[in-house]
């Protein structure tokens, strides 16, 4: 499935960052460690393709504020539900 989210400047999508203690934001998309760029989040939502094991592109898109699953069926991370990533699930929900 694609999820909607957004780019922070370093490139990484914001499932990938999460904020220190001190309110500032870092990518961790090395592995959990952090990328090495400067993070500056990104204002336009965009979707986020996903692909399967095979590499085939998942087109269904879950709405925001859904989590994404792992194998065993429990979600990992919650999807952003901002009202600019609402506004482009309501877009792209009747070609669903």
């Amino acid at each position: 499935m694609a999820f909607i989210g957004h780019r922070c400047a370093c490139g990484h999508n914001d499932l990938n960052h999460t904020k220190s203690d001190t309110g500032k934001q870092i990518c961790t998309a090395k592995a959990g460690a952090s990328c090495g760029k400067s993070c500056k989040s990104q204002s336009e939502s965009e979707v986020m393709p996903t692909f399967d094991r095979r590499g085939l592109r998942i087109k269904r898109v879950i709405a925001p504020g859904d989590g994404l699953e792992t194998e065993s069926g429990s979600p990992v991370v919650r999807t952003c539900a901002c009202d600019a990533c609402q506004a482009l699930y309501e877009q792209l929900a009747p070609a669903a």
